[in-house]
């Protein structure tokens, strides 16, 4: 305590209400202290300790000592009082989520009874029941610093590498190995591990990111935990609203580039620059000297720049030659025609082919900077909370709302339409993003002692992800759609003072879906087979604008109609031309952007899951606090992918050798105009799948603090069952079933999926594995040899066919997977060398089941008869096992300051990799995900904070780390295959190894204003170089260099924020400021592997800048801007408190 003032106040009534806050494990702290004597030094026996505003307390045992559980995270204020002593109040003690604050009173009889002793918390600088590493941001924090979203805050933490697509790799680890935790209960959305839920600062109480070993209560991650801890409604309303507008402002106009086709066009060739058209300037300069020469008076048909004296094919006076007079030109874009003046065509017309791209020389900047272009994104959000009227405080509220748009930092130019046809070269975003969010929290006491919670999330979310290809036809780019609607049930019980439980329900929702259009037929330039009353009442006289070429706009007949048989016709609308378009209409050369086209694929998917989970806490003494839980957790997810095809007249075929037997409705000739179809989800081009696997959990975890020790312990049991099928033999991947078929005429085999597309006169005679559809089907075509003095032909062919069936006869070929589970034992140890130091240590085993999106990969088990044909997922896949190890050291350095030295080690087994090649009948390979891959990391991080004291806080954390293993993903090794490279013996560095990473944070302020400023500095991580220089001979060798055996540049970063408060008409409102990027600095992310840089290369040596067939420029390839971290980034608003 650092100061006492007293103060005359009513005695505090001894009466002791106990009741418990609705939050989870891991979501709450713990108080404890004693209550003394402070003239005797005896303790105080019944001495009654009150949370203001939140009538938790306790009451002293016999050796003066308290505890007080459940305790959500924030600062509060303590009040200590006892009959016949003042009571003494403690403002803002801290405390933190799975920690213990400490909090001692000491009282005096001497004080006249009412008077009440006022002392303020300090924060511990080192807390010493801290067993591992981890770190804990408040509210305060999150607000005073700039950062927009969580990951902003989750990468400034030791030890944690965040790549360039976002994803967070915690001392080494995949980024599918971080689990993610709203209010006690894992969010993580388990297709490919990423955060479930998003939740907005606005509504986040704290945040804790636990990099080190973690309790046994948090399961399924093997790197880290991101816990979120949201906000309560309070007794009193209060509420914001924050607004801010802003983007990117830029003047990197090489890197944010556009192009324009004729920049440098003129209406005709002015070889002496008088700016006129004069006689002489009519010809085709074929020596390029400036002027007309004789032999300059033809059209050189063939090309070899002289007249071959034949008026037939290069005449001097015709209406393709030199007439004397504005007769001879050069026919540019090749349509046989004469008109004059350009530079040789002479229409004056900007024809295609007269192009050349010339780069503009601001670029799209002016869209990325703030003076001319401030609303690139806006912000509207806000939070209001308080009691319902009329409900006194039974029934509380806290609500957060955002409205938030982004037209990104990409643009293009529309200067095509997806069908090909000329734009109207309107510079478009290609990276626009939308977002609304909604949290809503409702709080119920229904006793003293018992209270429910319901919370409920939604997410909506529109954006388009960046592609280059579609830099100069954005419509033909695809939009993606997430939405995400949850909600959450707990009810918390207080048993006793020493004991309570949580019983939460959560009902997880996360959908995904992404597509173009709506409907799948939509597609330009409909077709429709029609009558002739319903010809009759069209207006055939219609006519609809095309914009055939650049400088062309065709005034045409909107409808285009062709008579058929049976009085029907066929009509084309000219005037719908928005939609779907072949993924091969077009083909584009290297080094080109697309001149047309659409994204087909559609890609749609939802998990789900209803999870129970049950939490008993009990101090069962003043040295063990014993958590123990129980979770139960079962999914449904399903996920649908697949591409538009063209549409196709199917046609019958045998087919030998393992291929598709009998009708195949998908190989016949295209439908023409496109017409859009999804094919089956037994073909190649659709998968689909849907699940319902379960989870089970046990844990049972001890914090023994004795007085001279903290020991954290505990053990935890998962179970899961996947709820899937394996193959039951690797040999038949497709396990397809044929079908031997009686027909009219004949008998035949078919595959079971073309058996649906047959007459009804067809009858069933057996089933067949792959291996009897193809012996039957020789037996058919090639016959049998026989021995006519045993049996006639008749007989031994039956005898055959007989034989063929009883072998061949298809039997289930799967095999249901069985679940799996494990033991995980952790434990962890802080001891306090003094009271402002301690050493911590820590050990554990870490298991998850691997994501979904491996375990469900290729439901339909497809594989193709070649050579690398595909792979498969693996339903049985052991879980993925770590073994943590860590020792640190927390010293107080100075006055709130803190030093924190930790050294870690983590071995990873049983990670996800790709099996060796597997022989398929009858012909290829393929390979599925098997438990193969090693992973190691080894490193150090250290740490420096200091509160925020007297105006100024910050920190220094510096992490050393060596991150190796055999494979950064998965399919890595297939993809080396396919390269022809030998399977990789050795570690080497993984894809986000940063072995240098520093970060900066520093706050200042006043009593109206606060400048805080993040900085971070990291190394560069590894790549492939991709020079080959030699070859390496023996097992395991390939030609060139190792992979990831360079690094890209490093990267530096500074971002800034200014906020200053203002009082209008008694409404608190804070202007602020952030900058991101303060200095504009170009990080690359991305580099090309022979130069290591994003700014060349030398594969572009021998490639001119334009070419006709090419669309844009090369230096728009050379410079991608999405290779590079986003430039700088400007956001002005206020915020309103009231």
């Amino acid at each position: 305590m650092s100061y006492y003032q007293k103060l005359k106040t009513k005695e505090l009534c001894s009466v002791f209400i106990l009741f418990s806050s609705l939050l989870v494990g891991g979501t709450t702290g713990k108080i404890t202290g004693k209550v003394t004597d402070i003239q005797t030094g005896e303790p105080l026996i019944g001495c009654n300790i009150i949370i203001e505003g939140m009538s938790i307390g306790a009451a002293t045992t016999l050796d003066g000592t308290y505890f007080i559980l459940n305790v959500p995270p924030g600062n509060y204020t303590l009040r200590a009082s006892m009959i016949g002593y003042g009571s003494v109040q403690m403002n803002d003690l801290q405390v933190i989520v799975d920690l213990t604050a400490k909090a001692d009173f000491f009282l005096s009889s001497k004080v006249i009874e009412g008077e009440q002793v006022v002392v303020t918390a300090q924060k511990p600088t080192v807390r010493l029941d801290q067993t591992s590493m981890s770190a804990v941001i408040g509210a305060e924090d999150i607000e005073n610093l700039p950062v927009s979203e969580i990951g902003d805050i989750i990468e400034l933490q030791a030890g944690i590498v965040r790549d360039p697509g976002g994803g967070f790799h915690v001392r080494g680890g995949r980024s599918s190995e971080v689990s993610f935790w709203v209010d006690g209960v894992s969010t993580t959305d388990s297709y490919d591990g990423s955060s479930g839920l998003e939740i907005e600062n606005s509504g986040i109480q704290e945040i804790q990111v636990i990099s080190g070993t973690f309790n046994a209560e948090y399961g399924q991650a093997m790197s880290g935990i991101v816990n979120v801890v949201t906000k309560d409604g309070g007794q009193n309303y209060s509420g914001n609203l924050d607004i801010y507008v802003g983007g990117y402002h830029t003047y990197h106009s090489d890197l944010f580039s556009l192009a324009s086709p004729f920049s440098n066009w003129q209406s005709f060739s002015d070889n002496n620059n008088n700016g006129n058209w004069d006689y002489g300037e009519i010809l085709y300069d074929l020596n390029e000297n400036g002027m007309w020469d004789d032999g300059e008076v033809f059209w050189d048909k063939n090309g070899n720049q002289q007249w071959d004296g034949d008026n037939d094919t290069e005449s001097l006076n015709s209406d393709v030659g030199y007439d004397g007079y504005m007769g001879d030109y050069y026919d540019y874009n090749g349509d046989g025609k004469t008109t004059q003046p350009s530079p040789g065509e002479g229409n004056g017309r900007k024809d295609w082919g007269e192009h050349e791209f010339v780069m503009d020389q601001d670029g799209y900047t002016k869209y990325l900077n703030i003076a001319e272009n401030l609303f690139q994104q806006t912000n509207f959000s806000g939070s209001l909370s308080g009691p319902f009227p009329g409900l006194g405080d039974k029934l509380t509220f806290y609500s957060t709302l955002r409205f938030y748009n982004s037209a990104g930092r990409y643009y293009g130019k529309r200067l095509f339409e997806p069908t090909g046809l000329f734009g109207d070269e309107k510079i478009m975003p290609l990276s626009p993003f939308s977002k609304f969010s909604g949290q809503i929290k409702l709080t119920y006491k229904i006793t003293s002692s018992m209270k429910m919670n319901y919370t409920g999330f939604l997410t909506e979310k529109a954006y388009r992800n960046y592609d280059s290809y579609y830099k100069y036809n954005p419509d033909g780019l695809q939009w993606n759609y997430e939405t995400d609607e949850s909600h959450m049930l707990t009810l918390t019980h207080s048993l006793s003072q020493k004991t309570f439980y949580e019983l939460i329900f959560l009902d997880f929702n996360s959908g995904y879906n992404q597509k173009l259009y709506e409907n799948i037929n939509d597609v330009p330039y409909p077709v429709s087979i029609i009558s002739k009353s319903e010809l009759d009442n069209l207006n055939l006289e219609e006519r609809v604008l095309l914009h055939t070429g650049y400088d062309v706009i065709d005034d045409a007949l909107r409808f285009h109609v062709t008579e058929l048989d049976n009085n029907t016709y066929r009509v084309i609308d000219r005037q719908d031309q928005k939609g779907y378009m072949a993924s091969d209409a077009f083909q584009t050369p290297a080094w080109s952007f697309g001149l047309g086209g659409t994204q087909n694929g559609r890609f749609s998917r939802n998990t789900s899951f209803q999870q129970v989970k049950l939490d008993i806490s009990s101090q069962v003494n003043p040295v063990h606090f014993i958590k123990a839980g129980l979770l139960y957790k079962i999914y449904d997810m399903w996920a649908d992918e697949k591409s538009l095809n063209y549409k196709t007249v199917g046609e019958w075929s045998i087919t030998q050798n393992g291929d598709s037997l009998g009708y195949n409705p998908l190989a016949g000739a295209r439908l023409n105009p496109f017409t859009p179809i999804i094919n089956p989800t037994y073909t190649s081009d659709h998968n689909y799948f849907r699940v319902k696997p379960q989870e089970i959990a046990l844990y049972v975890q001890d914090k023994i603090e004795l007085d001279e020790l903290i020991i954290n312990a505990g053990i935890r049991f998962d179970f899961f069952d996947p709820k899937w099928k394996i193959l039951s033999n690797d040999r038949f991947p497709g396990n397809r079933k044929y079908y031997l078929v009686k027909t009219p005429n004949d008998t035949a085999v078919f595959w079971e999926y073309d058996y649906s597309e047959l007459h009804t006169d067809l009858i069933i005679l057996d089933s067949l594995s792959e291996q009897g559809a193809v012996a039957m089907e020789n037996l058919f075509t090639a016959g049998i040899d026989f021995d006519s003095t045993q049996n006639t032909y008749s007989e031994a062919f039956q005898e055959a066919f007989d034989n063929s069936r009883n072998t061949y006869r298809w039997k289930y070929g799967y095999s249901d997977v069985k679940p799996s589970y494990q033991i995980s034992p952790r434990i962890g140890i802080a001891y306090p060398i003094t009271d402002r130091g301690v050493i911590h240590v820590s050990y554990g085993h870490f298991f998850q089941i691997p994501n979904f999106s491996f375990l469900y990969a290729n439901p339909e088990f497809e594989i193709l008869n070649s050579n690398n044909g595909g792979i498969l997922g693996n339903a049985a896949l052991a879980p993925e096992k770590t073994v943590m190890y860590e020792i640190g050291f927390k010293q107080e350095v100075a006055y709130r300051t803190a030093l924190d030295l930790t050294i870690f080690y983590r071995d990873t087994r049983d990670w996800v990799g790709m099996s060796a090649p597997i022989s398929k009948y009858p012909v290829g390979n393929y390979r599925k995900y098997e438990n193969k891959d090693y992973a190691n990391t080894r490193g150090f991080t250290l740490v420096i904070d200091r509160q925020f004291f007297n105006g100024f806080g910050g920190g220094l954390d510096y992490t050393w780390m060596i991150a190796e293993g055999t494979y950064s993903n998965p399919q890595d090794a297939y993809f080396d295959a396919q390269d022809n490279q030998a399977p990789r013996l050795s570690m080497i560095p993984l894809n986000w190894d940063q072995t240098h990473t520093l970060n900066f944070r520093a706050t200042l302020g006043g009593q109206d204003w606060v400048i805080s400023a993040i900085s971070k500095l990291w190394a560069g991580k590894p790549y492939t170089p991709e020079f080959k220089t030699g070859v390496v001979s023996g097992a395991g060798a390939f030609a060139g260099f190792a992979d990831n055996s360079e690094r890209k540049p490093n990267i530096f970063d500074m971002d800034l924020r200014a906020s200053y408060k203002v009082n209008i008409f008694n409404l608190n409102m804070n202007l602020f400021c952030n900058i991101y990027n303060l200095f504009d600095f170009r990080n690359e992310f991305t580099v090309w592997n022979d130069t290591g840089r994003a700014t060349y290369t030398l594969f572009a040596r021998d490639v001119p800048d334009t070419d006709p067939s090419r669309i844009g420029h090369l230096n728009e390839h050379l410079l991608s801007p999405d290779w590079y971290g986003e430039p700088r980034h400007i956001n002005m608003g206020f915020k309103l408190t009231f």
